[in-house]
């Protein structure tokens, strides 16, 4: 996706941010460190093969076996970096995805849910009035249907014994010295 502009690559972030954007870019980068990283293998291997059978003067085979390491481990490295690149990209993706594509909906779809909630708090209050208003009717049914049984002595409500000042539980705090 090369334009013309002032890029060296083309891209810019207006072009990253546009729908597809990102998805086209990693994709890019993608595939071009994928070859690299197969080319960096391919030549560290036949690298390593060349100079292990065509040593410098004065090598031996241990010393022939040494440079050769040493001078293809740096191409392996670099494989390992295009790998680290391609890795690296997929994480981008899917970044950009999880932030800018998903974490919208999920705060749109939370907001619509909120104002849902809002909405049926006044008809959720109504309706608990309602719950209320029909249990004391129950109650009051209730009592009319068990006649004087649950009455107290003089006709009124059932009478409610006294509760103690404090719960026995401190009861065992007692010295008997003071009290």
């Amino acid at each position: 996706m090369a334009h013309d502009d002032d890029t060296e690559y083309g891209w810019k972030a207006d072009q990253l941010r546009a729908p597809g954007g990102m998805e086209m870019y990693t994709d890019q980068i993608k595939g071009i460190f994928r070859d690299h990283r197969d080319d960096f293998r391919a030549l560290a291997n036949d690298l390593a093969g060349e100079l292990k059978f065509n040593p410098p003067a004065g090598d031996n085979g241990l010393q022939a076996g040494y440079h050769a390491w040493k001078t293809a481990r740096l191409l392996h490295q670099m494989e390992g970096h295009a790998q680290a690149i391609i890795t690296l990209s997929a994480k981008l993706r899917a970044t950009h995805h999880a932030v800018y594509v998903e974490l919208p909906k999920r705060r749109a779809e939370k907001a619509e849910t909120k104002a849902l909630e809002k909405a049926g708090q006044g008809a959720a209050v109504a309706r608990s009035a309602g719950n209320v208003n029909d249990l004391v009717r129950r109650m009051v049914e209730h009592a009319g249907q068990n006649g004087a049984a649950g009455q107290g002595e003089q006709g009124g409500p059932p009478a409610v014994p006294a509760q103690p000042a404090h719960p026995p539980v401190f009861d065992m705090f007692k010295t008997g010295t003071g009290q």
